[in-house]
């Protein structure tokens, strides 16, 4: 009966200890502007180790959240996206272009621009932006007479006859992806807390000095939390019934046996039962034979209409390393697939089984891709 107990209380510490939460670490959040602000975002007015140097941000009246860039001036926060590390950030008046027009200085910022890419701004007579085709209309800076228009540079040439007669030149500048309502996308590098964020962590610093972050609670990246909840208690519930069973027939086995045999001198005893189980998964070999590719600059995938992982359901990003399954030539991120593999022997996708142990010659190459 001890050795039944200790059997339960560990299993269940074991399902139990990824639920939870650390106490070791202050979680720093506030609600502004319809959405919560944390990690590495802070407040002006909350603790210095809330947030990561120079993601400073200012809330007003409860209602709109504000960051200020140190060249480019005040922005309004329409979304922050912790899971792919991207910030929505718009002009207080809603005329991001005019922004771009005096020079989008991202010096002395954590932040890059999302897909830049050069664009030409042409002010043209009333009427003309109908016949360009792949020229955005600027709202903000028209007016009755005239027309101001944004077209990609590498275009422009396409319409030079239209353009020389009826337009007239502002400027060329670099543009990030935007929006006429959410404004400019940006995102960050440092720190990396996509994985953490995913897997329902609290990504903060390690310790009370230095800059070092660690995910506090939350699963390993991989399978969603959901998917981990799930297989904690669907192997959990059933091993325990099996070692209820077993303690079970044990006890009734010695029980049969007593009064059988009640003389010590001829009792035969009997020896335990093992329970065997066949594992499931694959062995690290065998998961390390499948094929990697590491995904270049460009983020250019083998079937460029799969650009999300089925697993995970996060898009593919650049410098990421997918592994794929050789046999329906499925890929996935490396992370995701090997902590399924180690559970399942078949593909998340088709269901095909694929290879339990690696081949005498590993038959996994890794590339990046170049394009």
């Amino acid at each position: 009966m001890a050795l039944f107990d200790v059997f339960v209380f560990i299993l269940f510490s074991f399902l139990l200890l990824p639920l939870q939460p650390s106490t070791s670490v202050e979680i720093c959040r506030v609600f502004c502007g319809g959405q919560w602000i944390r990690f590495p975002f802070s407040l002006s007015d909350e603790a210095d180790r809330c947030g990561y140097p120079r993601f400073n941000l200012s809330c007003r009246n409860q209602a709109l959240t504000v960051i200020t860039l140190p060249f480019a001036g005040e922005f309004r926060v329409e979304i922050i996206d912790y899971w792919v590390q991207s910030i929505w950030i718009n002009d207080p008046d809603y005329c991001t272009p005019r922004r771009f027009l005096k020079g989008l200085n991202l010096s002395h910022t954590p932040f890059e621009p999302v897909h830049p890419q050069n664009y030409t701004f042409l002010n043209c007579s009333a009427g003309v932006s109908t016949q360009l085709p792949e020229a955005r209309y600027i709202d903000c800076l028209s007016a009755e007479t005239f027309s101001v228009v944004v077209i990609p540079t590498n275009v422009l040439d396409s319409y030079a006859s239209l353009v020389s007669s009826s337009c007239l030149k502002i400027a060329t500048v670099l543009v990030p992806s935007w929006d006429p309502n959410y404004g400019m996308r940006l995102t960050w590098n440092e720190p990396d807390c996509k994985f953490c964020e995913r897997s329902g962590g609290a990504c903060m610093f390690k310790s009370d000095t230095g800059l070092d972050v660690k995910c506090y609670g939350g699963f390993s990246p991989g399978l969603p939390e959901s998917a981990k909840y799930g297989l904690a208690f669907g192997l959990g519930i059933p091993l325990l019934c099996i070692a209820g069973l077993v303690f079970y027939l044990r006890r009734k086995v010695n029980d049969y046996n007593h009064h059988q045999h009640p003389s010590p001198e001829i009792s035969i005893p009997v020896a335990p039962r093992r329970l065997t189980t066949e594992p499931k998964g694959l062995d690290g070999p065998a998961i390390e034979a499948h094929p990697t590719t590491l995904l270049g600059e460009s983020g250019e995938l083998p079937r460029p209409n799969d650009n999300t992982c089925p697993i995970c359901l996060c898009e593919y990003q650049a410098k990421e390393m997918i592994r794929t399954i050789p046999d329906c030539k499925h890929y996935f991120h490396a992370s995701c697939i090997d902590e399924w593999l180690k559970l399942n022997a078949t593909c998340p996708v088709c269901r095909n089984t694929t290879e339990r142990s690696a081949p005498s010659a590993s038959s996994s190459s890794s590339s990046s891709s170049s394009h």
